[in-house]
């Protein structure tokens, strides 16, 4: 269910984005008017986009694995490496887990609104930890799998990435 929900989010701040991006150079260009908000909604959109991208990254495995040393390694050493790579990427992520929290919070405590839409500034923000938490979650759920042998790299050297399954009719097509 997180999995569609997520990939249902990517999908809806994306056509946000461009929905509005093409509307206001229409209304530019055609009607010489425009939104004054519309930027700043697609720069909140394009926030949410990316850190809700990132979990989806490391859980489809699309992300590009730096591992010229690490992949040189076999066995223990290699396992090792994998695991303390891991680590410092769960560290991060909880650090900017928190990080946000502190942040939302206080602009809750401050209670002010974003410049140009009527929407309280923590509720566009509150992405920051709630990316950040899915980002946590994905990274134990990569490191679950190279625990369990499911997976033998970060990356998607060595094992492919998760396919996007897509409808086939009879003759193999999509």
């Amino acid at each position: 269910m997180i999995n569609r929900l997520e990939e249902g989010l990517l999908a809806l701040f994306l056509a946000t984005m461009t929905f509005l991006t093409a509307f206001q150079v229409l209304l530019r260009y055609v009607f010489n008017s425009g939104l004054i908000w519309s930027l700043e909604a697609t720069t909140y959109s394009f926030a949410w986009l990316v850190l809700l991208g990132m979990a989806y990254g490391v859980r489809t495995r699309c992300h590009i694995a730096v591992d010229l040393l690490v992949g040189r390694l076999s066995g223990r050493p290699h396992r090792l490496a994998t695991f303390v790579a891991l680590f410092i990427c769960v560290a991060y992520s909880v650090l900017m887990f928190y990080g946000g929290l502190v942040f939302v919070l206080r602009l809750i405590e401050l209670g002010n609104e974003a410049r140009d839409l009527p929407v309280a500034r923590w509720i566009l923000t509150f992405m920051l930890p709630l990316g950040f938490a899915l980002l946590t979650l994905r990274f134990l759920e990569l490191g679950w799998s190279f625990a369990r042998g499911s997976i033998e790299r970060l990356g998607f050297g060595g094992n492919p990435p998760a396919q996007v399954e897509l409808d086939k009719d009879e003759d193999g097509g999509a």
